[in-house]
């Protein structure tokens, strides 16, 4: 690379900065492996919606890094000063809302002759059959196709490890029978508008050659539709061209910002194009919040992660339709978070939604998390042996009672059966204490701290040096990937940032929780002294007796 970018490092990776219009004018120069995504869909994402259609330049729904370069290539063209990009002026703003009224005004003026025919023979060719291949349910069909598409394509969309040969059968989609209600009722008008026309009837699930053959029946329709002529063409694609310009220069810096680099991410008081929203729930407020078009195939990917996920359904009693996203846990702890659970998400227009929880990817997030979780784990292994005993006495003494019922003596029995089960996981537990404290009271004081030590460290430890790898390898750029985007590079983050991504509650008992602790120690720490008290006392005694005698 001949000219001399500008660096910053973000997330264990350098990535450019754009300090200046020939930072951004010089874009082609820059080696494409240090782009931090190679392409992104249009949808999905908190951005000006127009501008993405404009740079979708063959309308795909993804925006690819040819199409970014382009649009720089735009702006020069039309002799546009790139260093207005990094100061989006208030008078580019007023001159894009006139053009968009000069545009709805021709919108709405009379069309030429030359239009009118153009529409006239585009609207004949519609009628012939090469176009209007069942006639006039070729529409309904068409419109039944779109509204599924994007849910079969997924269906059948080979997993990214998936071995050139398999033993493993293809696919089929059932058309009626075990499908998910959600899609139920827009697959079986499917069925109908476009399956029956084109394989016939009695079909009652396709595979992928039939969903190929179904999609490329319904092909010549949708290249019609797509070449409808615009009425005013020529005075149009002036007005588009003049809004394309204003809407880059208000624009593309931070699309390039959410793009070759990922600068508004790592930055502490902007947002990602990506981020939804945030989500407040158990304590907790998180801002990686990503937009789930299908929570199966985007949760089959987001496990690669390392970071803990939730899945959420969203709704809202003013909107008709539901939402989903995921939110990244990055802090704090996740016992408390399961499926069910209820949280309130407010997205970035302000609109708060209900939001419950529909699935966990469960991953460690974080150190403190590590340390306890050896504990709570054999804290519910202590309890759930005891549970089992105490359940199985508990047990036995019922199957008494119900095989005597009549007999008060042996009732009578069965009661003092179950009272001694009590009795004996009371003595268990007694019995327990009772050898730590023999242990303990032979142990001085450094004993018993160096003991405590030892057993933080053992049981500890090794948990939180395994947590803090898996913690450094966090990488966002997966739940990315399975949102649609090329990521190029990983998107890790620092601790610190990962406190800022979610934000706890502060714990205003940490003071008591110190003391609590301080006290325990103490006991213990008594309880040692104690014991050499004790021994300096015994030989003291013997040292006497043996000068008496």
């Amino acid at each position: 690379m001949s000219y001399k970018w500008k660096w910053t490092k973000e997330g264990r990776m350098a990535q450019v900065r754009f300090v200046t219009g020939e930072d951004i004018a010089r874009l082609a120069e820059l080696d494409q492996k240090c782009w931090a995504a190679l392409s992104m869909p249009t949808t999905g994402v908190r951005f000006d919606a127009r501008m993405l259609e404009l740079m979708d330049t063959d309308g795909d729904g993804r925006i690819r890094t040819p199409e970014v370069i382009a649009a720089i290539d735009f702006l020069k063209a039309k002799n546009v000063n790139l260093d207005d990009l990094l100061k989006p002026s208030e008078a580019d703003r007023k001159k894009l809302a006139d053009v968009l009224a000069r545009q709805a005004d021709l919108a709405a003026s009379a069309p030429s002759a030359a239009d009118k025919q153009a529409l006239a023979d585009w609207e004949a060719k519609g009628q012939t059959p090469e176009v209007a291949v069942f006639g006039e349910a070729t529409a309904v069909g068409e419109a039944a196709l779109a509204a599924v598409e994007s849910v079969i394509d997924a269906f059948f969309a080979p997993p990214e490890d998936m071995p050139l040969v398999t033993e493993a059968p293809d696919v089929t989609l059932p058309l009626r029978d075990h499908l998910n209600p959600k899609h139920l009722e827009a697959i079986m008008a499917f069925a109908d508008a476009c399956v029956k026309p084109v394989l016939g009837d009695g079909v009652t699930s396709i595979d992928r050659i039939g969903w190929k053959k179904v999609k490329a029946a319904f092909a010549p329709y949708r290249a019609w539709v797509a070449a409808k002529p615009v009425m005013n063409a020529g005075k149009l694609g002036d007005l588009v061209d003049e809004e394309r310009v204003l809407r880059y220069k208000l624009h593309l810096l931070e699309f390039l910002e959410n793009f070759v680099s990922m600068r508004r991410l790592y930055a502490a008081d902007e947002s990602a194009t990506f981020q939804m929203g945030t989500l407040r729930i158990d304590g907790k407020e998180m801002s990686l919040c990503f937009h789930v078009a299908s929570e199966a195939a985007h949760s089959a990917l987001s496990g690669k992660s390392n970071c803990c996920v939730l899945y959420l359904k969203l709704t809202r009693p003013s909107e008709k339709a539901e939402r989903s996203v995921c939110a990244v846990v990055t802090a704090g702890a996740v016992a408390q978070l399961y499926v069910g659970r209820n949280g309130v998400f407010f997205d970035r227009d302000g609109k708060d939604w209900d939001a419950v929880v529909t699935k966990v990817v469960e991953n460690q997030v974080s150190l403190a998390e590590a340390f306890w979780a050896p504990w709570r784990k054999l804290g519910e292994g202590v309890a759930s042996t005891v549970k089992k005993f105490l359940g199985a006495k508990q047990s036995a003494a019922q199957a008494t009672v119900d095989a005597s019922a009549q007999s008060t003596e042996a009732g009578g029995a069965a009661m003092a059966s179950s009272v001694a089960a009590i009795g004996i996981g009371i003595g268990m537990v007694t019995a327990a204490a009772a050898s730590l404290m023999a242990v303990v009271s032979g142990m001085n004081a450094k004993e018993v701290a160096i003991s405590i030590v030892a057993l933080v460290l053992v049981v500890s430890l090794p948990s939180m040096i395994l947590t803090w790898f898996k913690l450094r390898k966090r990488d966002l750029g997966a739940i990315l990937n399975a949102g649609g985007w090329a990521v190029n590079r990983p998107m890790y983050f620092s601790m610190k940032r990962a406190r800022a991504f979610t934000k706890c509650a502060p714990n205003p008992m940490w003071l008591s929780t110190l003391l609590s602790i301080a006290l325990v120690a103490g006991i213990i720490w008594g309880l040692a002294a104690y014991q050499d008290y004790r021994e300096k006392k015994v030989c003291e005694a013997e040292a006497v007796s043996v000068e008496a005698k």
